[in-house]
């Protein structure tokens, strides 16, 4: 069980309307979203040494921390390396409330 899901759980607890089977609920359809740009932001970016999504919102996919290391950046001011995010999940984006970038070049030391 994840984080976001443990938090629902106390919040189930706290708030009795809410079931323990509409918290798993949540918890087991809270994945598809994350999952499914992180495929989108493989995809644009076959090179990157690292994609991480996370659902910030608590599971229900309004709300997402990306955080992409790519080769793809090198040279680009901050700006233009998130443009290529939010381009590469543009129509995602339109159903979303937020979406946290964090990009970064990988180490070539």
């Amino acid at each position: 069980m994840t984080l976001p899901c443990l938090r629902r759980l106390l919040l189930s607890t706290l708030r009795p309307q809410v079931s323990l089977e509409d918290v798993r609920w949540l918890c087991e359809s809270a994945g598809p979203g994350s999952t499914r740009l992180v495929t989108l932001l493989k995809e644009r970016f076959p090179q990157a040494t690292a994609v991480e999504v996370e659902d910030i919102s608590g599971g229900c996919g309004a709300m997402y921390e990306v955080w992409v290391e790519a080769p793809d950046f090198k040279g680009l001011s901050r700006v233009k390396q998130h443009k290529l995010i939010t381009e590469t999940l543009k129509v995602e984006i339109q159903d979303m409330h937020g979406l946290r970038i964090t990009t970064t070049l990988p180490d070539t030391t």
